[in-house]
């Protein structure tokens, strides 16, 4: 990785610095009397004061005051007092440019400066190039604050909480006056009720078990209502309606979750219950929140 110092030569003026020597010839041509420089070591950049405005500056005057500060640390003659400065075998190139502070900066640097760019090349003295402002570092930002995570309810399986809230759980429902073994029974006879009474009843009083109202349902599939597909949800909702509102203790059970995501989690129904992939439509569980909302908005 390379490393690139740098020089900066400023106007304003300095504290508990130490001035050069006087040096022959190095005044500039416009000035009334020969220029004081000024110089320190502030983290491996020196910084360069003067009494004369910047655009009298000699860049070879300079150049030559460097080179003597560089002499004198290495414990030759040519000044009286020595300039203690990093050494570093380098290219310099002194350019004059216009200080534009930043509101962050120190207030005291807000003249014109010069500055040397330095390389890592041998001991050349000659034109470098001048390097690109660094990037400006981005501000950070506050963080986001995020909603906790909404509670979660599977259920499904019978030896689990809220086996209640399938279809299949043993909650008899009463619906035109006639008794229904589970709410599977309903839903299912719902298929027929309207052009099919006959096969609507034998699914009712087919067997207690809500399987078997199941599978008579497949079973007779062609006589199934055309517009099913598009009714269903509608049925079912009803269904779970009729179920809740006529067993109390499953209502309070149904208020009692509060806001939580209601879930079947069936691995075999990826319509009603999130499937296999846990990515099914879960159809049931939004029938039971829908259910859940209408409850408290009626008072129950």
């Amino acid at each position: 990785m390379q490393t690139r110092q740098t020089i900066t030569i400023v106007t304003s003026p300095s504290v508990n610095t130490r001035a050069l020597p006087p040096i022959g010839g190095l005044t500039s041509p416009t000035a009334t009397k020969g220029p004081v420089y000024r110089v320190e070591e502030r983290s491996r950049t020196i910084y360069v004061s003067s009494d004369v405005d910047p655009s009298q500056w000699d860049t070879h005057s300079l150049n030559t005051m460097f080179t003597l500060a560089e002499t004198s640390e290495n414990g030759q003659e040519g000044t009286t007092e020595p300039i203690r400065r990093t050494h570093s075998y380098v290219d310099s190139h002194i350019i004059i440019t216009e200080d534009v502070p930043d509101q962050v900066d120190e207030p005291r640097i807000t003249s014109p400066r010069v500055s040397v760019y330095r390389s890592r090349r041998p001991v050349i003295r000659g034109a470098g190039t001048l390097s690109p402002p660094l990037p400006e570092i981005p501000k950070r930002s506050s963080p986001v604050k995020t909603s906790p995570a909404r509670q979660r309810i599977l259920f499904y399986h019978k030896h689990d909480p809220h086996y209640g809230f399938t279809n299949f759980s043993p909650h008899p429902v009463i619906y035109n006056g006639k008794k229904y073994p589970t709410s599977e029974h309903l839903f299912q006879s719902f298929k027929f009720q309207q052009h099919r009474p006959n096969l609507a009843e034998h699914i009712r009083t087919c067997s207690e078990r809500p399987s078997v109202a199941f599978s008579e349902a497949r079973r007779f599939q062609p006589e199934v209502r055309p517009d099913w597909k598009q009714v269903n949800i509608e049925k079912m909702d009803e269904t779970l309606f009729y179920k809740f509102t006529q067993h109390a203790d499953l209502q309070a059970e149904l208020l009692a979750t509060g806001d939580a995501e209601l879930i079947e989690d069936s691995d075999k129904d990826a319509f009603w219950g999130v499937g296999a992939d846990r990515k099914g439509r879960n159809e049931l569980g939004k029938c039971l929140e829908r259910l859940r909302a209408k409850l408290r908005g009626n008072g129950c």
